[in-house]
């Protein structure tokens, strides 16, 4: 995936349009969109700009080897969990595990 391919896909995963995004990443919206659209590269303070508006870090942006949630619900509820206690995140992972376990044993015996 692209630098281009991941602007845009955080964008869209965050519900921001590409105007929104120009103005939280003071960007010039053409600008962007040449960004988006993988026709310019932006400089390094503009990609912080944009990943800082977007609530990602700018390695998120250039490396590929992120984890991208396409389930906005699901994306929302793990940016929280993310501002949780340890403890209480150990207790989510926990009850993510066994609900996993359960999953694939009944797709095994389906």
């Amino acid at each position: 995936m692209t630098i281009a391919e991941r602007i845009r896909l955080y964008r869209q995963q965050k519900g921001f349009s590409q105007a929104e995004l120009a103005e939280k990443s003071q960007v010039n919206n053409k600008s962007l969109s040449r960004y988006e659209l993988g026709s310019s590269i932006p400089p390094a303070d503009v990609l912080k700009n944009i990943a800082d508006a977007l609530g990602v870090s700018s390695d998120a942006l250039l490396n590929d080897d992120t984890v991208t949630i396409k389930d906005k619900e699901l994306l929302k509820k793990f940016e929280i969990i993310q501002e949780m206690s340890e403890q209480d995140k150990e207790i989510i992972i926990r009850f993510l595990d066994l609900t996993i376990r359960d999953y694939k044993a009944k797709k095994a015996y389906s």
